[in-house]
């Protein structure tokens, strides 16, 4: 989930070369993640600020189509996450 800019003043290299410094390297993947869920949060935070976003119902729909064509099933999530990690 990691992107190429982490933060507003470090970059995703930065970041590894840090935690490698620190002997935190094993946790880098994770603190990337943690940032990249912050930003996306703060995104999200901001536009329901705005008052954009989805209605409930198109949501409930779009679920409900996923669910329907085996999107949640076991071996998609798998498929997913292997993609995922690996890609």
């Amino acid at each position: 989930m990691a992107t190429e800019t982490a933060t507003d003043t470090l970059t995703v290299t930065e970041v590894k070369q840090a935690m490698k410094v620190l002997r935190l390297g094993e946790w880098t993947e994770d603190l990337l993640d943690e940032i990249e869920l912050d930003r996306r949060l703060k995104i999200s935070l901001e536009q329901a600020d705005r008052g954009e976003g989805r209605p409930i119902e198109e949501f409930k729909k779009e679920l409900n189509q996923k669910f329907a064509s085996g999107y949640f099933s076991k071996e998609n999530a798998r498929r997913r996450i292997e993609e995922r990690f690996n890609g």
